[in-house]
């Protein structure tokens, strides 16, 4: 049995004489006697609502029938559920809401360069498809982490959410992207000299219609680093995946925004949707660090199996250059075991940039793409893999061999 989700709604009378109760009600609904007059609370179940923005409003009532002027406060709630039933890669690719699939299968898939609607971008290495490593289908997108390189180490890889670039996201939308991605061990215990982590997915603007990679200075066309991105990414070579938005910044935050939730005085949740003993900041000022299990809770990188992340975003209006009361969140399932839940941001206010430029969602970087790393300074070589790439505007069935 799932308990319902509580929000405890409190006060405390300024004039308590003659009041016999105190009653609650949300969004103009009925009332309901909280518990008390003089300090009283009422149990709140979110999980029946919607998520986004509520009244609540509460007021006093004396013995003679009066009532006090209302009370007025605002709730956000950010319910979540994990992802709906698995099915293989081609079942998921036909559910309903899927606007793009990539299985990695074929060179036909990396072609294209930058201003073309998808394709890949050299770094160091080049990116190739991999026909010996697949989580389905027959091949995988490959990236090699050459011993001497620099930050762009391995290429990238990017796609706009559709052909037409019609599926594109602004305020009040919601979509999903899902990818699995395999990590040799050697990318996931090198900590790269002068590197401030390394990153796995952008989520970002999608080029706008005239992009061409004959025009690709017109302006019409996005790079991985805009004011939209939403990123996840290994930060500071922690060992497990964590969040930030934007690449320029917005009136509410600066740009590469952590999803850092405070705990307590002086200490963060870095992955705030772990339960006790949670994801803490704290964690990593030991010698070693406990970020993981029994001592912590982060969901870490596994060398050597196919890992699933899902990213659900959710944007709010468009104010300004922000997109507020927004929600994202950041699944994650390793082979063969549940998706759990790891990031549960919101209510936020995305970075959307100038209306005029009115950038939207549409476009999504696979990189390996390791921040300020110093490429007079040799490491082991190492891979990583990247396979079942779905963006869906419903949620996405998990694969088979991580089923919830």
């Amino acid at each position: 049995m799932r308990r319902p989700a509580l929000a405890t709604i409190s006060g405390t009378a300024s004039d308590n004489v003659g009041v016999t109760s105190v009653q609650v009600r949300v969004d103009g609904g009925s009332f309901s006697s909280a518990a008390g007059t003089t300090n009283w609370s009422f149990n709140l179940n979110t999980s029946s609502l919607t998520n986004g923005s509520h009244t609540v409003d509460a007021r006093s009532n004396d013995a003679a029938g009066n009532a006090s002027t209302l009370a007025t406060i605002t709730i956000n709630v950010n319910n979540s559920s994990p992802p709906p039933p698995s099915g293989d890669f081609q079942t998921l690719c036909s559910r309903p809401g899927v606007l793009r699939c990539v299985g990695f299968d074929s060179t036909a898939d990396l072609s294209g360069t930058y201003g073309d609607n998808s394709g890949t971008l050299p770094g160091d290495a080049i990116p190739q498809i991999d026909s010996t490593v697949k989580s389905s289908g027959t091949g995988s997108l490959k990236f090699t982490i050459p011993s001497n390189s620099s930050a762009n180490s391995s290429g990238s890889y990017f796609t706009n959410f559709s052909n037409d670039l019609s599926a594109q996201f602004g305020g009040n939308a919601e979509f999903y992207v899902q990818w699995r991605q395999r990590f040799s061990p050697e990318f996931i215990s090198t900590v790269y000299s002068g590197g401030g982590g390394w990153k796995q997915a952008i989520i970002g603007t999608g080029d706008k219609p005239g992009c061409s990679s004959s025009n690709s200075a017109s302006g019409l066309c996005y790079s991985s680093c805009t004011a939209l991105e939403t990123v996840t990414q290994n930060i500071y070579a922690r060992g497990f995946a964590e969040m930030y938005n934007s690449c320029k910044g917005s009136d509410s935050h600066q740009s590469y925004d952590p999803f850092n939730e405070r705990f307590g005085s002086s200490d963060f949740k870095l992955q705030n949707g772990r339960p006790a003993p949670y994801c803490l900041y704290s964690s990593g000022q030991k010698s070693p660090p406990t970020y993981f299990p029994p001592a912590g809770n982060c969901i870490g990188y596994f060398p050597n199996e196919w890992v699933t992340f899902q990213v659900h975003v959710k944007t709010g209006p468009r104010v300004n250059d922000e997109f507020t009361n927004s929600f994202v969140q950041l699944w994650i399932g390793r082979e063969g075991q549940p998706m759990e839940l790891a990031v549960n941001w919101g209510p936020y206010n995305l970075t959307a940039d100038d209306p005029a430029t009115n950038q939207k969602f549409g476009k999504i970087w696979l990189l390996p793409y390791n921040t300020g790393k110093d490429p007079s300074v040799s490491h082991p070589v190492a891979y990583t893999w990247y396979d079942d790439l779905i963006i869906s505007t419903q949620p996405i069935g998990t694969p088979k061999g991580s089923t919830p």
